[in-house]
């Protein structure tokens, strides 16, 4: 559990830092930042579920998905804002990093192997975040059934 608790406050800080670098408005920080951490959180829980990276990443990637869209229509801001910040802990620095290296060291079986990695986990978290967009765009046109806000700057009537 502290090893868990160690790796969320990484993964938040670390969000947070690519979230400064992006220039984020500072009242989007605290929702990105928590948005990273809990991305990261899902995937590994479903890690411990199943090992299986493309899984793991599907299902961090589609919750990033669903919740940044969730937090895009709470503060009235674009959904990539949340998104391409929520899914930054998922990315796989250390198998590209170790594939280029077999690559360069014409060590063709580390190439292959972190290769296939970072493979699987992009793919993943490609495949999560079409999955949420598509899932998202199907529900869409219905959540105003549920009193989605009014945008602003419109009157009652919506002109």
């Amino acid at each position: 559990m502290i090893d868990f608790l160690i790796l969320f406050a990484a993964v938040m800080v670390g969000t947070l830092g690519f979230a400064v670098i992006f220039g984020v408005q500072p009242k989007h920080l605290a929702p990105a930042t928590l948005l990273g951490g809990l991305t990261y959180a899902v995937f590994y829980l479903v890690d411990l579920l199943t090992p299986d990276l493309f899984l793991s990443n599907l299902a961090a990637a589609f919750f990033a998905g669903v919740a940044a869209f969730a937090l895009a229509v709470w503060y009235r801001t674009p959904a990539v804002t949340f998104s391409a910040l929520a899914v930054i802990p998922l990315v796989p620095g250390g198998a590209l990093y170790s594939m280029m290296y077999g690559l360069i060291a014409d060590d063709s079986a580390r190439f292959r192997e972190q290769g296939g990695v970072a493979l699987r986990v992009g793919l993943g978290i490609a495949a999560g975040i079409v999955f949420s967009s598509t899932v998202i765009g199907l529900i869409r046109p219905h959540l105003h059934r549920f009193g989605t806000p009014k945008k602003a700057g419109r009157g009652e009537n919506g002109k």
